[in-house]
């Protein structure tokens, strides 16, 4: 009898159905892990951007400068700065003018006569020659004053003769004191002939610097400063004469002897 061969049965391939079934379940299971791995990806990334700091640029180069060789030699000293001094202010000056003391102003003559009343005269007749006086009160200048200037004023009003012909009138810086009398015409002077008051006959007011004799007057405790008018050649002879307005303004121009003093 003939031995049936018996061929091993082959393992049956999957139908087409069972092979769209398990696509199916796949590609849902591919999805799911790509976007695992992304997600995961995702994460990491992050977390590294948050741990690595972010470069801080870089600082530009400043240019180096150049330095350039310094001259040999000795070095220019540095000047140094010069303190600017603080003006001193400028004094306000005062002005004071002081008219004479009647009583104390006149002429007194060579023969021991004279007035303290009548105008102020100086010159000559044939027996006798006379001198002028006149006194201020320096009361009024103010105690510690600074005196700048001094002016002596007298006002020229008559003219006798010629008296000017070759002279001149001088000043003498006199004491006398609080009167007048016979024995000032030959009183010794505390300075004598300090100025010209005037050479010439014109009718105005003859003025004369005197503020050094001022000035002496006040530091000695002087509460005076007196003068004495002449002039300066004096010899008897035919009449010349030249009178000037005293306190009493006895001419009656009303321009009386002054004192202009200037003071701070």
């Amino acid at each position: 009898m003939d031995e049936e061969q018996v061929n091993p049965a082959s393992d049956p391939e999957p139908g087409n159905n069972e092979i769209k079934g398990m696509n199916r379940l796949l590609l849902p299971l591919f999805i799911i892990l790509v976007l695992v791995i992304g997600a995961g990806a995702f994460f990491i990334g992050s977390q590294k951007a948050r741990q690595t700091p972010s470069p801080s640029p870089s600082p530009l180069a400043s240019p180096e400068a150049s330095i350039e060789p310094s001259p040999t030699g000795s070095p220019t000293p540095t000047p140094k700065a010069t303190k600017t001094p603080t003006p001193t202010p400028t004094p306000s000056i005062q002005t004071k003018t002081i008219n004479s003391t009647a009583s104390l102003d006149g002429w007194r003559a060579s023969n021991n006569g004279g007035n303290t009343t009548w105008y102020i005269e100086i010159g000559r007749n044939a027996t006798l020659t006379s001198r002028g006086y006149v006194s201020f009160d320096l009361g009024s200048i103010p105690s510690g004053a600074t005196i700048t200037e001094a002016t002596l004023r007298l006002y020229q009003k008559t003219v006798v003769g010629t008296p000017y012909s070759g002279n001149s009138v001088v000043v003498d810086h006199v004491d006398y004191g609080s009167s007048l009398g016979p024995e000032d015409y030959a009183l010794t002077p505390l300075a004598s002939a300090i100025g010209t008051l005037t050479n010439n006959a014109s009718i105005e007011w003859k003025d004369l610097g005197v503020t050094s004799y001022v000035k002496s007057d006040i530091s000695a405790s002087r509460t005076r400063s007196q003068f004495r008018i002449r002039f300066l050649t004096e010899a008897t002879g035919t009449d010349a004469w030249a009178r000037f307005e005293s306190g009493d303004n006895y001419i009656g121009t009303g321009n009386l002897p002054q004192l202009v003093v200037k003071y701070y």
